[in-house]
C-alpha cells in the first residue's frame, strides 16, 4: 500500500488557492509547503512583507492543538482554563481556507491569531459550562475544533492583509 498523502495534499490545495486570491489582487506570494517553521507564505507588496499561516479543511470543523493558545491546568477531572499571554506572534495573520467539494465552494477566512486566541477561547469556555467544567470522554485533552460557522465574521477579510500590505482595498 503506498503512503497517504491526503494531508500534504491539503494543506498544498489551501497554499496554492491563497497564494492565487493573492495574486489576483497583485500580491506577490510564494507558498512553502511546510519548510518554514513561521510561515506558510510570504506575501509582498512593493517594499512590505507579510507571513502568513495557512489551515486548510476539507470538512466544515478542524481540530486545533491549544498549546501555543490557552494554558490549561487539570485539577482532577476538571480543567481551569486561561489565555496564553503574551502570544509570540499576536498579529501573525491566519488563512482558513474551506476547500469544498469544487472551487465555486471554497471559502477563506482570514484573521490574527489574536482573533483565533479569543474565538477559541471563547468556544472552549462555553465548551465547558455546558459539561460542569469537564471533557465528557478525554478529560485531558487539549484539542479544540474550529468550524466554518465560527469563522464566518472573518469571511473573506482580505483587507486584513492588503492594509499591512499597503495594497489596494479588495472589492468582493
Amino acid at each position: 500500500m503506498g503512503k497517504d498523502y491526503s494531508r500534504f495534499l491539503t494543506g498544498q490545495m489551501g497554499e496554492s488557492l491563497v497564494v492565487a486570491e493573492l495574486g489576483r489582487n497583485d500580491i506577490v506570494a510564494t507558498a512553502f509547503s511546510g519548510n518554514l517553521p513561521v510561515a506558510d507564505i510570504l506575501a509582498m507588496h512593493g517594499r512590505r512583507t507579510l507571513r502568513l499561516q495557512v489551515k486548510a479543511m476539507r470538512k466544515e470543523t478542524a481540530t486545533i492543538g491549544l498549546g501555543n493558545l490557552l494554558n490549561i491546568e487539570q485539577r482532577g477531572p476538571k480543567q481551569i482554563v486561561t489565555k496564553v499571554d503574551p502570544l509570540d506572534d499576536p498579529d501573525l495573520i491566519y488563512v482558513y481556507v474551506y476547500l469544498g467539494d469544487c472551487l465555486a465552494h471554497v471559502r477563506f477566512y482570514i484573521l490574527t491569531l489574536r482573533d483565533l486566541q479569543d474565538l477559541i477561547f471563547d468556544g472552549y469556555m462555553g465548551y465547558l459550562a455546558q459539561n460542569g467544567g469537564e471533557r465528557p470522554r478525554n478529560k485531558e485533552s487539549k484539542h479544540a475544533s474550529v468550524a466554518t460557522k465560527d469563522l464566518e465574521a472573518f469571511r473573506d477579510n482580505w483587507d486584513l492583509i492588503t492594509d499591512r500590505l499597503g495594497a489596494p482595498s479588495v472589492m468582493r
